[in-house]
């Protein structure tokens, strides 16, 4: 399993609708919740099938938001779930 914490400027709410669109534009988006702000969203890399849990935390000062993000892929290195995660942070 692939982890990653990004933090990103914005407020929580505007952090995750950056994310649906985000993991919307990387594969599909199998499962979200607006009340707890997580996103579960499937991609390929090459033929490897990816699921990529991504949820969206409050910093302590509350002006920012924490992204961490948590990929499975069935290759060995986890390369396909890094890469996954990597085309997602660049879309937010």
């Amino acid at each position: 399993m692939t982890e990653r914490r990004v933090e990103l400027p914005v407020g929580p709410d505007e952090a995750y609708q950056r994310l649906l669109k985000a993991a919307a534009g990387t594969g599909k988006v199998e499962e979200s919740s607006d009340a707890a702000r997580y996103v579960v969203c499937k991609a390929r890399y090459g033929l490897n099938p990816v699921r990529v849990r991504i949820s969206v935390l409050s910093s302590a000062t509350g002006d920012s938001s924490v992204i961490e993000f948590g990929g499975r892929g069935q290759d060995v290195w986890g390369v396909a779930s890094r890469k996954v995660i990597d085309s997602i942070i660049q879309r937010l």
